[in-house]
């Protein structure tokens, strides 16, 4: 097979967005990239390619340019967009743009094959966040991933929900008997309804030895409230931070002022409330209280990388 690379840019609505891009001819290596935005860093995760996904890939991309329709690349509001390079020894160079509402037949069948380069139960970190979320608007991200990990890790999928149910009990009843299981729930945005609407919460609760649980320490009470026993519950500390990589204090402002950023870091209360007020026009209490939340947010907040 020639050599080719893809190159795909996504700028998703409310999610950070990333990059893709897989070369190679026979067989091949995809990289998903995100470059630093506001406190994020910067993220390269690569995986090898097969051959198999590699000739899918290379069919599906000349045949969406081949049977190429200009309404593809009409945009509207939400959604994802899609900027595209396609280049081959066989081809001639093309650029294209594509928007995830009309991402129908062929397109999609090109992005699934380029998302199939990164096989979920090989992802981790960041980078399963983040192609998780892709993945979600493209309606390609599945409901739920076992993980083959010692103990077994079942992972829900951001917008699982009540039809996913009878997809997430046949995994949960798949499950070998003896063998110790997690359920990640870490991933998913509406927890209470993941454990009343999709869960098998009587099967897996029955389970002997116990299941562990990974989520937030915010759905922790809803877990406890489902009957689980809080200390098979390892917490993550959700990040007071916005989709764009800023912190967030009183509930909701989003501090992107590098001036400020950098009083919360140095630790200085005053300037910063001062700062607080005159930025967002809150009082002298709110710029207090925010001033407070800011540094401890810049103290103690770690950045995840891959």
């Amino acid at each position: 097979m020639p050599y080719f690379s893809l190159q795909l840019g996504f700028a998703p609505s409310f999610n950070r967005g990333g990059a893709i891009r897989i070369e190679g001819d026979v067989t091949g290596v995809a990289t998903f990239e995100a470059g630093p935005t506001g406190l994020f860093p910067g993220l390269a995760f690569a995986l090898p390619v097969d051959s198999e996904r590699m000739a899918t890939l290379f069919d599906c991309c000349l045949g969406m340019l081949t049977g190429w329709d200009k309404h593809w690349s009409q945009t509207g509001l939400g959604g994802i967009g899609i900027d595209g390079r396609f280049d081959s020894t066989a081809a001639t160079p093309r650029t294209f743009m594509l928007w995830s509402p009309r991402c129908k037949g062929l397109p999609l069948a090109m992005i699934r094959a380029a998302l199939d380069c990164f096989p979920v139960e090989r992802c981790s970190g960041v980078a399963e966040a983040g192609l998780e979320n892709m993945r979600s608007y493209f309606d390609l991200q599945p409901a739920v991933t076992v993980y083959a990990e010692t103990p077994i890790r079942l992972r829900l999928a951001p917008h699982v929900g009540i039809d996913d149910a009878n997809a997430v009990a046949t995994r949960v009843r798949a499950l070998p008997d003896d063998v110790d299981v997690i359920v990640d729930v870490s991933g998913v945005e509406n927890v209470g309804q993941a454990l009343t609407q999709v869960l098998p919460m009587q099967l897996l609760l029955a389970r002997r030895p116990a299941v562990r649980w990974i989520a937030y320490s915010s759905d922790a009470a809803a877990l406890g409230a489902s009957g689980v026993d809080p200390v098979t519950i390892k917490t993550l500390e959700r990040a007071r931070i916005s989709n764009s990589g800023h912190p967030l204090v009183l509930g909701g402002v989003v501090v992107s002022c590098p001036e400020l950023i950098s009083l919360a870091r140095s630790r200085s209360q005053a300037a910063l409330a001062t700062g607080l007020m005159q930025e967002y026009c809150l009082t002298s209490e709110q710029a207090a209280r925010g001033s407070l939340e800011l540094i401890d947010f810049m103290q103690t907040h770690q950045i995840q990388s891959n």
